[in-house]
């Protein structure tokens, strides 16, 4: 667990830019075990300490947050990563960044 949450830290250190940036992460189905690492970093104050605010939302189609993504309705989105390759085969401008 400590591995993953120091993962998250590294991965969102060059969102640093600003104070108080907002970063809406959408889920790829309610909140899960699969979520703790960004749970805990945010119960725990990480993304504040970082100067992230961090919204995770829980999406109504587990399939549309990397659409919402593309279409700049999220910032970040969770998914599986063949449902990635199907949607960038069709053209979604999307970049995997990390795994949880």
């Amino acid at each position: 667990m400590r591995f993953i949450l120091t993962f998250l830290a590294v991965l969102l250190l060059p969102l640093q830019a600003k104070a108080a940036d907002k970063l809406t992460v959408l889920l790829d189905w309610f909140v899960n075990p699969d979520h703790a690492a960004l749970v805990i970093a945010q119960e725990r104050g990480m993304f504040e300490k970082a100067g992230l605010e961090v919204e995770l939302v829980a999406p109504a189609d587990p399939s549309a947050p990397p659409r919402l993504v593309a279409a700049g309705q999220g910032d970040l989105a969770i998914t599986y990563q063949p449902q990635l390759h199907v949607q960038v085969g069709e053209g979604l401008p999307l970049t995997r960044i990390a795994t949880l």
